[in-house]
């Protein structure tokens, strides 16, 4: 039935595009599987390894890291494709092949952009060790030193590593731009690093160099056989699709408020995760997208990895908890069974309690993500770069609390500072979003409540018959943001979802 409702809906569109709202892991995985049946052709645009989509189709869960989430319909002659703009990391590609086929998942119709930059060992030691520095909280994936050599025009690409002897030449020409970084690297370090299975288990280190370029050829050259009959002139393949009328659909990855241009600043990805990033980096213009579906998740927020968070249950205590290393499994060990008494405890209890009823956990590193209530400052931000329409997902994770807040304002409590062309002052009111992060650390919420619900969303198929209280929080939203709520997720499966038309 909802299928019937989703062919009816986009019925006239022919390009569409899937985008985060907030700091990513919204759901994104989930909405793009479902639009696979109305799609022909799904493209990933942007990001790398780091970006983990997880889809549960028949309680069976499904994480992708790079390839896109509509593979899982790759036997029904849907074509998926990564893009230019990927962060082109082969063995994390080759790894998720080969689980694919353990599972009996067809991937006949994968693509590859041979224009999309390429993932070298380097780039994930000095990611690694640049991290233990600045304290960002990235996943360690390079995709950060990457984008920066794709900026300096030092790139690799996909294409470079079918031609060894070219590869080996351009290669030997990228490490040698690199020596004065190397030769500052501590040596006993960087081994310890390139030991990690993902970074080879030791087979590219060099004593004397650090990286060794036979070995990364060697081992390249392998990965190009496997990835030889994927590779496309992405450019050519579009200009026929759109001739023939085919409805393409955009996967972006991370979420607007960790784009490198519109993201709290230092605490971001490397690439731009709005729709703008995203249609240049799957080879479209942004004025051939012909709807959005922007994601918020509802009605709390995560964020992965370090920076400001003005909603965030626990504040500080949060972010130092979240980044200190524990485990999923150590979590919900410890705090599964206290889940009510949480739920009644401090703000960092809730935060915990939100977590465990959301499953928050990264499906790239499986760090628990910091939790707090729903951030419309921040989410009418980043509506202006992502369009109007809104997608809501995860309403049903807070069934049964009480109460439930939405900031709508924040309280500036740091010291007198010029900004963008006036004076903040302290215990200034703002209602305005601030990616400043020096700033932004010291808005705090000012929330405006509502009532929660008991009903059991999960099975509910129609907009009508969801609780009023939900109701009245999704029409508050769309006041406030002046957005248009056009699909709601009640639940983990691609068929609990709520499509208003």
């Amino acid at each position: 039935m909802q299928q019937d409702i989703l062919q009816k809906f986009l019925a006239d569109k022919k390009i569409v595009a899937v985008v985060c709202n907030q700091w990513g892991d919204t759901g994104k995985g989930k909405l793009v599987d479902l639009l696979s049946s109305w799609a022909n052709i799904i493209i990933r645009g942007t990001g790398g390894a780091n970006a983990g989509h997880t889809i549960l189709v028949n309680d069976q869960e499904h994480i992708f890291h790079l390839i896109p989430s509509g593979i899982l319909h790759d036997s029904q002659g849907k074509i998926n494709i990564l893009g230019r703009g990927v962060a082109f990391d082969p063995k994390i590609v080759i790894d998720e092949l080969d689980l694919l086929a353990e599972s009996n998942i067809s991937v006949k119709n994968l693509k590859i952009s041979h224009q999309a930059p390429l993932m070298l060992p380097y780039h994930l030691l000095i990611d690694r060790m640049s991290d233990m520095k600045a304290k960002v909280g990235t996943t360690g994936r390079g995709i950060g030193p990457l984008y920066a050599d794709f900026i300096s025009r030092q790139s690799l690409f996909v294409n470079d590593i079918f031609d060894r002897v070219n590869f080996k030449s351009k290669l030997e020409n990228f490490l040698a731009n690199k020596k004065d970084i190397l030769a500052q690297l501590d040596k006993d370090l960087a081994k310890q690093i390139l030991l990690h299975p993902h970074l080879g288990a030791g087979i590219f280190f060099d004593e004397q160099n650090i990286l060794s370029v036979d070995k990364i050829v060697e081992k390249y050259s392998e990965y190009a056989l496997r990835l030889k009959d994927f590779v496309i002139n992405l450019e050519l393949f579009l200009q026929q699709a759109k001739k023939e009328q085919k409805n393409i659909l955009l996967e972006g990855a991370q979420g607007a408020l960790l784009s490198i241009d519109y993201g709290t600043t230092k605490f971001q990805t490397a690439s731009d995760c709005t729709l703008a990033g995203l249609a240049k980096g799957c080879g479209l213009r942004e004025r051939e997208v012909d709807y959005v579906f922007g994601i918020a998740k509802a009605f709390y927020m995560t964020r992965v990895g370090n920076g400001p968070f003005p909603s965030e249950l626990g504040a500080k205590q949060s972010e130092d908890y979240c980044a200190s290393g524990h485990s999923k499994e150590e979590e919900k060990e410890k705090y599964a069974v206290k889940l009510p008494d949480l739920l009644k405890a401090d703000d960092f209890s809730q935060g915990i309690a939100f977590r465990l009823m959301g499953r928050e956990y990264g499906a790239t590193t499986g760090r628990p993500r910091r939790t707090g209530w729903l951030d419309l400052v921040a989410l009418k931000y980043a509506m202006q770069f992502n369009g109007q329409n809104l997608s809501l997902t995860k309403i049903d994770v807070l069934t049964g609390l009480e109460k439930i807040k939405l900031c709508v304002k924040y309280k500036y409590t740091g010291p007198e500072i010029f900004y963008a062309g006036s004076v903040l002052k302290t215990n200034q009111e703002i209602a305005y979003f601030i990616p400043d992060s020096d700033i932004l650390y010291h808005c705090q919420p000012i929330y405006q409540e509502f009532s929660g619900w008991t009903e059991d969303l999960t099975k509910i198929d129609d907009y009508q018959t969801l609780p009023q209280a939900v109701k009245t929080l999704v029409e508050f939203i769309e006041n406030y943001t002046g957005g248009q709520i056009d699909l709601i997720s009640v639940g983990p499966d691609r068929e609990q979802t709520i499509i208003k038309i």
